[in-house]
């Protein structure tokens, strides 16, 4: 009797322990996946900062070389396939900064701003809305000495690892550029039409 007694204890304690073992298991797991989501979390975070800047820079480098090259804004605005990686209704065919053929064809629009060889970022332009109503929107044509240029940031080493799509909402900067044509060295953000400061 006291033998069945001992070994009923011995199995409930057995019991007891497995169960003890399991939720503990279960707790470890989930510590760990929760673990890997915010260390995921923040890398992601870390590297925002990264791929805005990289965005910046590349829109200031889109300004200078865009604001050097006014007298080719026509044909650049008549390309959108190689300058313009914006879809939109009059785009239907955006430039994908990722094709190396474009790359290739045009290494004038890609920058690397980490010093590792490969393209960080590409520099674009396209039209802004400068017919006057009635008449429709013509994209291929500047008319008011105003374009709006931009930048992607393309680099793999400052995006997350998981994103593989460029997501122009989420890493593209873009902003005015104005061309003063009283004077031909005078380029500015505010204004068009030549109205801008030009200190």
């Amino acid at each position: 009797m006291r033998s069945s007694t001992s070994r009923h204890a011995r199995g409930s304690t057995l019991l007891m322990v497995i169960i003890l073992v399991t939720v503990l298991m279960g707790l470890i797991a989930s510590i760990l996946v929760y673990a890997g989501k915010e260390r995921i979390r923040a890398v992601a975070a870390g590297r925002n900062g990264q791929r805005q800047s990289c965005a910046e820079s590349g829109l200031q480098l889109a300004r200078s070389y865009y604001g050097r090259n006014f007298q080719n804004w026509n044909g650049y605005l008549a390309a959108p396939a190689t300058y313009d990686p914006v879809r939109s209704s009059t785009n239907a065919n955006p430039a994908d900064p990722n094709t190396p053929a474009l790359q290739t064809a045009h290494p004038e629009l890609f920058a690397d701003l980490d010093g590792d060889g490969k393209p960080d970022v590409f520099l674009y332009i396209r039209d802004n809305d400068d017919e006057l109503y009635p008449l429709p929107a013509e994209r291929n044509r500047d008319n008011d000495h105003n374009v709006v240029v931009g930048a992607v940031c393309i680099s793999s080493t400052l995006t997350p690892r998981s994103e593989n799509t460029i997501s122009p909402t989420l890493l593209a900067h873009e902003g005015l550029l104005s061309y003063n044509g009283e004077n031909a060295n005078c380029l500015t953000s505010n204004g068009g039409n030549g109205t801008g400061n030009c200190n």
